[in-house]
């Protein structure tokens, strides 16, 4: 960090305003480089802040701008997808998903940033992720501000935040006919710089804004998770389809800015709970996340589906979520954490209160003829419709998981993702998931409005003359074993 840019904390109760009613101090802290690519031009800067012509973020800018608005940085994603999906990468990867605390943005940078037009959209995208939050307030920022422009349309890469296995992309999307509805299924495409893709899993949210003259805002980011492995690109081809064309910005993202702040912690210890075994192999601290990998005993009895609220505790009992994972808890898995990078924690304790966990060898029986279920696991689970959809047959099935002891409602694996239906002569049939009647097909399971403890399972089947009755395996089921659980990782 900048000596220029730290925070005086034993001061910051005698804080002085001028009369913007922004912090003289708070304005040092902003970082040249963002400042200065943020910003289209000193007198935009001086119109949007108001700020006098000797302020010392005049003088700065100047001094930035006269030295160049642009420095290559960094951005990554993958190949192409649909916005709001989660897309996975050709290894089976599993996206697990936890809400993250809220984490206050510091006063200096959404005093010089979210003021700034065009900009307060990102300030909100990342107000609900900690770990960027974080980043952005320690100034772990690449600025790229690079963009492509075709028939109206604007695609701008603004800036990256990286480490050695997480990218976020920060990038605007603007021109005739763009509305939040079709923000979703805005395609992209991702290539790295030997032209394969990326292989990660990646995530998104956006941040829709109308303007006057009828063109149309859109400030979103990629949240790119490498899979295990797979180095993070040192360019990336991003493409965005906009208005039917596609346009296209080539990302650098640069290494020397995280090649020094990775710390790896070898752990190798066994947690059992009834017994069941699980190693916990090592854990990654980086400034984005800790991920820490786990792998199950190849003996287990039990299916393992998921820790009860899983989280790291430092000293002073903050606590760091854990957002996503990548594997299956029943193998091998690897979950991440938000990152403890920039707070510097003397300890950091893993936690749980148990595990998720059911029978193997569970199977459900259905007759697709006549609608009916004929075996199951136990009165939780029950069949809700079996009909005829074009070559499809959509089933669903209701689950009720009042007694999940999960803080947060799951989504489980009911079948697994290569899946099989057998028929009475068994014969197999691929099962996938499927959609919720009548909607636009993103669908896969639905929580209860009345029930808010059932939640809904949507299948998809060929459309067959099939002998009945019907078998399918269950992957995932409720089940779970208390325990606290507390490892220390440092």
């Amino acid at each position: 960090m900048s000596d220029w840019l730290k925070k005086d904390k034993a001061s910051e109760e005698e804080k002085c305003s001028d009369d913007t009613g922004i912090d003289e101090r708070d304005i040092e802290q902003a970082d040249r480089e963002v400042v200065a690519v943020l910003l289209k031009d000193a007198d935009l800067v001086r119109q949007s802040i108001q700020l006098s012509e000797e302020s010392l973020l005049t003088s700065k800018l100047h001094q930035v701008l006269a030295a160049g608005m642009e420095q290559g940085r960094k951005r990554s994603a993958r190949q192409r997808g649909k916005r709001m999906s989660l897309q996975l990468s050709a290894a089976v990867l599993a996206m697990l998903f936890v809400l993250t605390a809220f984490v206050r943005i510091s006063p200096g940078f959404a005093a010089i940033v979210k003021d700034i037009p065009g900009f307060a959209g990102f300030v909100e995208l990342v107000s609900y992720d900690g770990s960027l939050q974080s980043a952005i307030d320690n100034e772990y920022i690449q600025v790229v501000g690079k963009s492509d422009e075709r028939n109206g349309y604007t695609f701008t890469v603004n800036g990256v935040i990286a480490d050695a296995q997480r990218v976020v992309l920060l990038y605007t999307a603007e021109g005739p006919g763009i509305s939040e509805e079709d923000t979703p299924s805005l395609s992209y495409e991702l290539k790295n710089e030997n032209g394969g893709n990326v292989v990660a899993s990646i995530g998104s949210a956006h941040y829709f804004r109308e303007k006057d003259n009828k063109d149309s805002v859109v400030q979103d980011y990629l949240d790119i998770m490498m899979a295990p492995g797979e180095p993070v690109p040192h360019e990336i081809q991003f493409k965005l389809e906009l208005g039917g064309e596609w346009l296209e910005v080539q990302v650098p993202i640069d290494h020397s800015r995280f090649d020094e702040m990775t710390e790896v912690i070898d752990l190798n210890q066994t947690i059992e709970v009834e017994g069941q075994r699980i190693e916990i192999k090592k854990a990654v601290i980086t400034p984005l996340q800790v991920s820490i990998t786990f792998e199950s005993a190849s003996g287990n009895e039990k299916r393992l589906n998921d820790f009860i609220d899983l989280e790291l505790v430092d000293e002073r009992g903050r606590s760091y979520q854990t957002k996503s994972g990548m594997g299956d808890l029943d193998t091998k898995i690897v979950r991440h954490f938000q990152s403890s990078y920039f707070q510097k924690p003397e300890t950091l304790t893993l936690k749980a209160k148990g595990l998720l966990m059911s029978d193997r060898g569970m199977k459900v029986v259905i007759d697709t003829e006549q609608g009916k279920l004929l075996e199951a696991p136990d009165g939780r689970l029950k069949l809700g419709e079996a009909r005829q959809s074009g070559e499809a047959i959509d089933l669903s099935f209701e689950l009720s998981q009042a007694d999940d002891p999960q803080t947060v409602m799951r989504d489980i694996l009911l079948f697994g993702f290569n899946g099989v239906v057998r028929d009475a002569e068994g014969t197999a049939y691929s099962i996938t998931r499927g959609t919720s009647y009548g909607t636009n097909g993103m669908t896969v399971s639905r929580f209860g409005a009345g029930d808010r403890h059932r939640v809904t399972y949507y299948y998809n089947i060929p459309n067959e003359e099939y002998v009945q009755p019907l078998t399918i395996e269950i992957e995932q089921y409720l089940g779970h074993a208390f325990k606290e659980i507390a490892i220390p990782i440092k």
